[in-house]
């Protein structure tokens, strides 16, 4: 059965999902017109309001990452010199060379090395022992909360949550968050 790739737009409950199906099945499909919703926030159980993110560039906003992207802006640069790489043999020409990398630019995050452990309740030994990405979204949770003009302190017992999208974090690449608040 061939399907538009509108359908979930144009029928999106499951009763008149199967009512369209039904009809198309038994050949007594009639021209229907698609439904329109106007969502309400009234009985909405996720609702965003804030966001943050993290990407190579400097880009340390949703508005910097627009700028970025309408100026066509080249984030990519030299190797940071904050993460403790041995950027001295770190390079070499050959592709295959093991342990090293034949070129001397990427994508990075600015600041990636750079964390206040005290800050977020938790010891400097065990900020070290943390992904680079779970830090950064620390960071970028409370910025999404702190950009909606929420307190995140007066968050602490209630039944909300953080949805964050991530990139996959390789060598030499760079993770990056969005995060903004649910509530139930």
């Amino acid at each position: 059965l061939r399907l538009p790739s509108t359908l979930v737009f144009d029928y999106p409950t499951l009763t008149t999902l199967a009512h369209h199906l039904d009809q198309h099945i038994q050949g007594t499909t009639t021209t229907h017109t698609p439904t329109t919703h106007t969502p309400t926030t009234d009985h909405d159980p996720i609702v965003i309001v804030g966001m943050a993110c993290r990407y190579p560039g400097d880009i340390t906003s949703p508005q910097g990452l627009w700028r970025a992207a309408l100026d066509g802006a080249d984030v990519i640069s030299d190797f940071p010199t904050d993460r403790g790489w041995d950027l001295a043999n770190l390079y070499d020409p050959d592709p295959d060379a093991v342990g090293r990398t034949y070129t001397r630019k990427g994508g990075f995050l600015q600041d990636a090395a750079v964390f206040e452990p005290e800050f977020f309740g938790i010891s400097p030994r065990e900020a070290t022992a943390m992904d680079p990405q779970q830090r950064l979204l620390l960071e970028t949770s409370w910025e999404a909360l702190e950009r909606a003009g929420i307190d995140p302190a007066t968050l602490r017992g209630s039944r909300t949550g953080v949805f964050a999208g991530l990139m996959a974090w390789r060598p030499g690449g760079s993770p990056t968050c969005w995060a903004w608040r649910a509530r139930r």
